[in-house]
């Protein structure tokens, strides 16, 4: 048995559905993400493939208002003992010292 109005309406609802559905998947090619790149999505990427080392070395470089390229136009001996003071960063950094640094506890409790 059909009630008049109540299939138009159920196609109705069905095709609002699925045009929100297909505006929602609109640039997604498959499950696997989208299948234009972005400026957003593009820099993620690349942050997110950096290894610790590389990441604790562009903030040392950022910390320290510098860029690659001014330290590659530096000159060699300039440039080696910035590198010097980046490794042991990296090595208080990777090894847990720097969290030992600096730290206090109270033991008077």
């Amino acid at each position: 048995m059909q009630v008049n109005g109540y299939n138009g309406y159920s196609s109705a609802l069905y095709a609002q559905s699925q045009a929100q559905a297909a505006t929602a998947r609109k640039g997604w090619g498959s499950a696997a993400g989208p299948t234009t790149d972005t400026a957003a999505v593009s820099d993620f990427l690349a942050e997110a493939k950096k290894t610790p080392a590389e990441r604790i070395r562009d903030e040392w470089l950022a910390r320290h208002k510098m860029t690659k390229d001014d330290l590659n136009a530096m000159p060699p001996e300039q440039r080696e003992a910035i590198e010097k003071e980046i490794a042991e960063e990296l090595k208080r950094k990777l090894t847990g010292q720097d969290a030992k640094r600096g730290a206090m506890m109270n033991l008077t409790a």
